[in-house]
């Protein structure tokens, strides 16, 4: 009898066991594929992906691997603090160009404060720079060429050309999409595209002007080539001066060429947009008689605007107030 009592114990306490390691078996096969995976990633990190992220950049100095999504960036010249402003991304960092500070258009969009000053656009301060850590740092070819290694070493670094207008809105492009924005600098560049395409059809003539910089000692005109003479021509202007650019000319920038007012009598534009000091020239008769101030189409503009704008916020502005003048038939622009 003890030993038909322990047979039946045993029997029961095996299908017992195998009753328990069945159902193991079918909730590991009933189990959700998101509750975890072979890679040991979280349901979190494998949504997000930006830790893992890798991007390889083509630029002007040739390619940049960038890993994650950029957060702390540094902008080294103005134009890329105008490209930052419209994917609202505010850098942690930036350069000041001479004696000024931020454009004029620029400070109702980006809040100086909180940015770290790393000196001058030619020769930023590195060491401040790589206190900052930066994720990415955004340079100027032309300026920054001589620093580009030190620049790499301190964090990933992309280098944008924008001496015109569509540069500009290929930059951004490229700029939204290492940000993970890529779908509100579209945004930007289809506005920015189908303002310059209204332009052209409200532009029934295509009247001819210039770009002036009027100073006490040289003065200066931009090139069509240029950002702001690229714009004038995309909405249907007949920008006049197709030169060369002269690296001796007192501005920032090297697309432009010195214009005497002789020089300037010469071209004869419909529309002079000037900025500096073009009340210089107010009882110069060679300045009279030009058609653009016998006509009053000689436009006083903002030189932080048209002449240190280069981004897609500078792009839109300029379009709207040239528009204004030349195809609306207001000329008081704002000084902005």
């Amino acid at each position: 009898m003890f030993r038909v009592k322990t047979s039946v114990i045993s029997i029961l306490l095996i299908a017992g066991l195998l009753l328990l390691a069945g159902c193991g078996a079918n909730n590991k096969e009933n189990a959700s594929p998101n509750a975890g995976s072979s890679n040991g990633e979280t349901p979190a990190a494998v949504d997000a992906g930006t830790s893992s992220q890798v991007k390889t950049i083509k630029h002007v100095w040739g390619e940049t691997t960038i890993k994650g999504t950029p957060i702390k960036i540094v902008a080294l010249d103005y134009a890329f603090i105008d490209m930052l402003s419209v994917l609202d991304i505010k850098p942690i960092a930036t350069v000041g160009i001479g004696e000024s500070g931020f454009p004029d258009y620029l400070k109702d969009q980006v809040n100086g404060e909180g940015i770290t000053n790393v000196g001058q656009a030619k020769q930023p301060n590195l060491e401040v720079l790589k206190s900052v850590k930066p994720d990415l740092i955004l340079a100027n070819p032309d300026r920054h060429e001589m620093i580009k290694d030190q620049l790499s070493d301190i964090a990933p670094t992309i280098a944008f050309d924008d001496n015109n207008y569509e540069m500009v809105l290929a930059n951004l492009g490229l700029l939204a999409d290492v940000v993970g924005k890529k779908e509100q600098g579209d945004k930007v560049i289809q506005t920015i595209e189908a303002k310059i395409k209204e332009g052209k059809e409200k532009m029934k003539t295509a009247p001819s002007a210039l770009v002036v910089g009027a100073f006490e000692d040289d003065s200066t005109v931009w090139l069509k080539s240029s950002f702001v003479g690229s714009l004038l021509s995309g909405i249907g202007v007949n920008y006049l001066f197709d030169g060369s650019k002269d690296n001796t000319a007192a501005e920032s920038k090297t697309d432009i060429a010195k214009l005497s007012l002789e020089r300037l009598g010469e071209y004869n534009p419909e529309y002079l947009f000037l900025y500096g000091e073009p009340e210089k020239w107010l009882n110069n008769p060679i300045y009279k008689n030009l058609q653009a101030v016998k006509e009053n189409k000689a436009i006083t503009v903002s030189r932080d605007l048209w002449s240190k704008g280069r981004g897609p916020r500078a792009a839109e502005l300029i379009i709207d107030q040239a528009l204004k003048t030349m195809a609306g038939g207001n000329n008081n622009i704002p000084r902005r």
